[in-house]
This record gives C-alpha cells, sequence and structure tokens, in this order.
C-alpha cells in the first residue's frame, strides 16, 4: 500500500485521540509529581510542628515531676531563711540569746556587706546567685567547748546556713579562773552567711 492510498481522513481521529491522550497522561504525570512533592512539603511540614509540640509538652511534663520532686525542699530552704533576702536580724537576736545562755564574758561581732560568693566547686544555680555575708565573732571563753556550744545553739536556732572559716585561739593568762565573768580564752571567728536570691536582685516570690 502507497503512502497516497492511506485514507488519513480515518486516521486522523486515533492520531488525535492519541496524541491528546500523551497530553493528558503527561498533564497527570506532572501533577502527580507536584501534588507528591507539596504533600511531602506538608507532611514534613506538619511533622515539625508535631515534633515540636510534642518537645514542649515533654519539656512541662518533665518541669511538673522536677516540681513536685523538689518544691518542697524549696519550701523547706525558703521558710529556713536559705532561700530569699538574709536574716540579719534574726542571726544577731539569736547570737546575743545564746552567748547569754552560755554565760560568755563577753561577745562582740561584726557583720560585713552581702556580696555574691564564688565557691572552689561548680555550682550550676541558673537564674539564682549565691550570697555570702561574713561575721567576725570576738569572744571571751571559759573554756574551749564554749565556742563549740555556741556553734551548736546557732545552728539549732537561727534562720539561714553559715560555716565557719577559720578560728583562732589565745589563752588570757597562764592560771585558769574560775571567775564567770572574766573569760580564759580569746576566740576570733570568721563565719559565713549565706543565702540565695535571685541573680537579677529582684524578690523570690513563693
Amino acid at each position: 500500500m502507497k503512502r497516497d492510498d492511506l485514507d488519513w481522513s480515518i486516521l486522523a481521529g486515533s492520531l488525535a485521540t492519541l496524541v491528546i491522550s500523551l497530553v493528558v497522561g503527561g498533564v497527570l504525570v506532572a501533577g502527580g509529581h507536584y501534588f507528591q512533592k507539596k504533600m511531602a512539603l506538608e507532611y514534613n511540614r506538619n511533622n515539625a510542628q508535631f515534633q515540636a509540640i510534642s518537645q514542649r509538652y515533654l519539656a512541662v511534663d518533665e518541669e511538673e515531676k522536677l516540681i513536685k520532686k523538689f518544691f518542697p525542699n524549696f519550701i523547706e530552704l525558703h521558710n529556713g531563711g536559705v532561700i530569699g533576702h538574709e536574716q540579719r536580724l534574726n542571726w544577731i537576736e539569736v547570737l546575743r540569746e545564746s552567748g547569754d545562755d552560755i554565760g560568755l564574758p563577753s561577745l562582740t561581732y561584726e557583720i560585713k556587706s552581702q556580696s555574691p560568693y564564688l565557691p572552689d566547686f561548680t555550682v550550676s544555680l541558673g537564674r539564682f546567685q549565691l550570697y555570702s555575708s561574713q561575721m567576725t565573732l570576738n569572744m571571751q571563753l571559759l573554756h574551749e567547748g564554749d565556742m563549740i556550744s555556741l556553734f551548736d545553739l546557732l545552728d539549732r536556732r537561727a534562720t539561714g546556713a553559715f560555716s565557719v572559716s577559720a578560728c583562732k585561739f589565745t589563752c588570757a593568762g597562764r592560771a585558769l579562773d574560775m571567775n564567770p565573768s572574766r573569760g580564759n580564752v580569746f576566740g576570733r571567728c570568721e563565719l559565713n552567711w549565706f543565702t540565695i536570691n535571685l541573680s537579677d536582685g529582684s524578690e523570690i516570690r513563693v
């Protein structure tokens, strides 16, 4: 059959259908790829949001567990004068009362201004800051045991927390004097009273 003998009028419809089918198929394939990419982007975006929300939820849940675990300790420290403003007046009152109860012949004190305290070891306090107020005690003691009794009363009666950084003793004389109004030993001790407060200076509210 020669090329001129073909009835193109009959093939024209089939060829047109074929071309249209190819075009539609191409459009569908391209549209399918576009839709797939769009859905993948949408999935990734939604998945990222889900992961972020999940992380926030887990963080809140973890914070709630930490609060339940440590909040009683926080309240105890706050009520005990460790967290919050320093209880300087309480320290002085308890110091005087304890000295009178023990019967110290003489007891004087000096407290320096509060300042940030930097321990020798690493402490992670977050938004909080550890402060120290240095107190110097000058005492006349009947014997060395009076100093131990004084620190024991301070530890049990005073609010807050303290540590003794140094003490020095000197004898008042060679002979032991039994007069309770005169001491046999002179003592000088350095104490640090510790408090924890917010690092920006604002007040801790419970």
